[in-house]
């Protein structure tokens, strides 16, 4: 498959075609959420999808195994109503 490069502003640009784009598995109605890496390497161009991380991923991986939200039990006193406990 190939592709035209194109001016884009001071720089250039490359489109990646849809087939490509699906083979990456990335959803062309969430492109900013998409970066890549980008390297020269023996007169060819290199791109990798570079996946971001979440901040749930980011959260889990700086807790160092313990609990992110410990399940503990609230003494809410006495009921003041109707409540049922």
């Amino acid at each position: 498959m190939n592709t035209n490069l194109s001016k884009w502003g001071n720089s250039a640009a490359i489109r990646i075609p849809k087939a490509i784009l699906e083979e990456l598995n990335i959803d062309t109605n969430n492109i900013e959420s998409v970066s890549f890496h980008i390297k020269v390497e023996e007169n060819k161009l290199i791109l990798k999808k570079v996946q971001k991380r979440t901040k749930f991923q980011l959260l889990a991986e700086s807790s160092k195994g313990e609990k992110l939200n410990p399940k503990e039990e609230i003494n809410w006193g006495n009921p003041a109503g109707k409540e049922v406990w």
